[in-house]
């Protein structure tokens, strides 16, 4: 009778030498950047805390559909967790550093607070758009 940790062996040492095994350490990183804890990212995908904590140590690694979300909620790809060569890029390629920073602290703000940023933001842009329609581009 073969045991279970023979059968799954070979896809264990697969998946390692994919690379694969670190889908887990880049769950919890992006979960971390976003100040969310296990428990929040578990309700956020409907699953259990108990499942974000195995992906994190390696020990399972999330489905297809699972992948998918994350890459959705992450605004990453899946090819991000999935392979090492590929790099996490900023939503819509912001290149100043400062400037993702802050507009990843802008979850933790409460409702009145975005819903002003937001305000603000449309206000900065609706100025360009003027500005550009009459010439004086900034």
């Amino acid at each position: 009778m073969k045991s279970a940790l023979l059968e799954t062996g070979p896809i264990l040492i697969s998946l390692k030498e994919a690379g694969m095994l670190r889908i887990g350490e880049k769950i919890d990183t992006l979960r971390a950047a976003k100040g969310w804890t296990q428990e929040d990212l578990a309700k956020k995908l409907k699953t259990t805390p108990s499942a974000v904590s195995r992906w994190k140590g390696g020990h399972i690694i999330p489905s297809a559909e699972t992948l998918a979300q994350l890459a959705k909620l992450f605004d990453v790809t899946v090819d991000y967790f999935l392979f090492d060569d590929v790099p996490l890029k900023p939503r819509g390629g912001f290149k100043d550093a400062e400037l993702i920073e802050q507009l990843e602290q802008i979850d933790s703000l409460d409702d009145e607070a975005r819903i002003g940023f937001k305000r603000f933001l449309k206000a900065l842009i609706a100025e360009k758009k003027v500005n550009e329609a009459l010439g004086h581009a900034k």
